[in-house]
């Protein structure tokens, strides 16, 4: 079990965000709605699908996904001791694992992260199609984005899931300031990516 501590940052108590997503040329939106309360940040994402997410406010680890399509579930996890996912029907479960970190949310979870410049960590990571696995976050600089909400300064934080056989490497662009917004995502084959265009608290 990996054993770490977290500083944590708090987020506002309801949001609302739209993002732009390209998807290998592809072009869409996705809605965020967020609320939080003293159990833990409750996240819903709409466009194609319906994406419900409870995320701990303590350690931002994932408590609860459910992914839709129309009125069929194609994935929900519950975490209480044990971490318990149920792929169309594949179910598996992790047994004592702590905190993990759903690939589903994760770009919110990383909001609550307290940054520096020599801020590195390793998570306990879960893609669903594959297994939970450790994954390294660091931070590997500090970038002004600019799009349609203006410029801001962002961490530039690298995930990077320690895989056999895989060189999967995720860019995530965190404002530093207040309300630390998840800004921009691309993966490292630059085939997908995301940009924030409103924001509304």
């Amino acid at each position: 079990m990996i054993l770490f501590f977290i500083l944590l940052q708090i987020l506002p108590e309801k949001e609302f965000i739209v993002y732009e997503t390209d998807d290998k040329g592809k072009i869409g939106t996705m809605e965020i709605t967020s609320e939080k309360d003293s159990l833990g940040y409750y996240v819903i994402y709409r466009w194609e699908k319906i994406l419900e997410v409870v995320l701990d406010s303590l350690d931002m680890s994932t408590l609860y996904v459910k992914k839709t399509t129309g009125d069929k579930v194609e994935l929900e996890i519950s975490k209480e001791k044990d971490f318990k996912v149920n792929l169309r029907g594949r179910r598996h479960t992790y047994r004592d694992v702590g905190a993990v970190y759903d690939r589903h949310a994760i770009e919110f979870a990383l909001r609550g992260f307290k940054y520096s410049k020599d801020f590195k960590q390793t998570i306990r990571f879960h893609v669903p199609e594959f297994m939970i696995v450790n994954a390294e976050l660091k931070v590997i600089g500090e970038e002004t984005v600019s799009g349609p909400i203006g410029e801001i300064l962002c961490w530039k934080i690298e995930l990077k899931p320690k895989v056999l056989f895989f060189s999967w490497k995720f860019y995530f662009w965190i404002e530093e300031d207040y309300p630390y917004r998840f800004i921009r995502y691309e993966d490292s084959s630059g085939d997908h990516s995301i940009m924030l265009i409103e924001y509304k608290q």
